[in-house]
């Protein structure tokens, strides 16, 4: 039966006003044109902001991270040591015996180590090594009568206040007639003690005398410290003969 006067639709219909259409909201009309594509969305990004509120956790995690390693940077000072020299002049060398070289000019900062007597002077005990430059002119040709000449060039670990050896390193090396010869070194030590020992450059050879580069392109003395420690603290300059190796 129908109102006079009113229009209804057929059975089921939508209708306005109706109890079906009251329940009937614009959410749910979306979410039934689109499949629900709506809502997944809405939960995807829920996800993806659970997933980057995560990652900026951890990042602020790392980031205190790397701020707890500056400022333990501190730990590192205590191994640290370092000194470079140069000799300043050319010299002309004396032959026939033992001439310790003048490295006198500090070239960059220093740490644990300073210039001292010609030479280097560490302040720490502990396991350094050394490394050495030295470049020899080409000689005159008279120096060459007999053939090639030989030199010696030693880098040698010394007591501060006598001059004693304590670790030396010998190098043997050939002067020709071809032109100025160089030679590049290094000796590693351990000294027991802090602020006894210095190091230093000599050299010898059999002529009258020889000259020798200064300046930073072709002479060089430096100490690198790698660690506090003192074990096995070995000087063995002569070793005896082990046999035959077959």
């Amino acid at each position: 039966m129908t109102t006079p006067g009113v229009i209804t639709g057929p059975n089921g219909a939508f209708t306005w006003g109706g109890r079906f259409g009251q329940d009937v909201t614009q959410a749910a009309v979306i979410n039934a044109a689109t499949g629900g594509v709506k809502t997944k969305y809405s939960e995807a990004q829920d996800n993806l902001h659970l997933v980057t509120g995560s990652l900026q956790e951890l990042g602020e995690q790392i980031r205190d991270g790397q701020v707890e390693m500056n400022d333990r940077l501190d730990l590192l000072e205590a191994v640290e040591g370092y000194c470079s020299l140069y000799m300043s002049y050319n010299w002309n060398v004396a032959g026939g015996h033992f001439v310790k070289l003048p490295f006198d000019a500090v070239l960059g900062p220093n740490k644990g180590a300073v210039l001292y007597n010609n030479g280097i002077r560490l302040q720490g005990k502990g396991l350094w090594r050394s490394d050495a430059h030295v470049t020899f002119k080409q000689p005159p040709s008279d120096w060459f009568t007999n053939g090639t000449v030989a030199a010696q060039l030693y880098l040698s670990v010394c007591a501060v206040g006598n001059d004693s050896v304590f670790s030396e390193h010998e190098f043997d090396i050939v002067i020709t007639p071809q032109g100025a010869e160089t030679a590049s070194f290094s000796h590693t030590f351990v000294v027991p003690t802090d602020d006894a020992f210095y190091v230093r450059v000599g050299v010898a050879h059999p002529k009258a005398s020889a000259w020798i580069y200064g300046g930073t392109a072709r002479s060089s003395l430096s100490v690198n410290k790698w660690d506090n420690g003192t074990v096995h603290a070995e000087v063995v300059p002569v070793a005896p003969d082990g046999g035959a190796l077959s």
